[in-house]
């Protein structure tokens, strides 16, 4: 998905990581042909995972934890203001592992207010969410939200 975004658009792209850390999505994203100089992460994942954050890493913010949503709204702010000349999207992974250290009211907040942030700045989002991993009730309180909901076939059909 991340490289057909790149593909459109000189877009700058604000990946919040909380299903990977910033440095295996790095590796990874590299080595499949994604211009990093194009991403920059707001990692909620390996301090909450080791303790403490790498130092000098210049394409990323670092959250003490995936559930701290107001930590995580500075840092998306800040990085919004650090890219406000460039054509930004933010890249969500994912809803579902939010609700692991959130419960679904806050997280119904959360996802309102970014939403509302980017619609603001005129930012586009993707956040990515697995249907059948979410209550019936989140999951349609979050496509009011939305502007358009897009299905992935499951791959269990051939």
């Amino acid at each position: 998905m991340l490289k057909e975004v790149q593909k459109r658009d000189e877009l700058r792209t604000i990946i919040i990581c909380l299903n990977q850390p910033q440095s295996f999505l790095m590796d990874f994203y590299g080595k499949n042909g994604i211009d990093m100089n194009r991403v920059f992460f707001v990692d909620a994942i390996t301090k909450y995972a080791t303790g403490s954050a790498p130092k000098n890493i210049e394409n990323c913010l670092f959250v003490s934890r995936p559930g701290d949503l107001t930590s995580m709204s500075i840092a998306v702010t800040s990085v919004i203001n650090k890219f406000k000349n460039d054509k930004i999207i933010i890249f969500l992974d994912s809803v579902n592992a939010l609700l692991i250290h959130t419960n679904s009211v806050n997280l119904t907040k959360f996802i309102h207010f970014i939403i509302s942030k980017l619609r603001v700045l005129n930012i586009s989002g993707i956040f990515l969410a697995v249907e059948k991993g979410l209550d019936p009730i989140l999951l349609n309180q979050i496509m009011l939200f939305a502007d358009e909901m897009v299905e992935f076939p499951d791959g269990s059909q051939q």
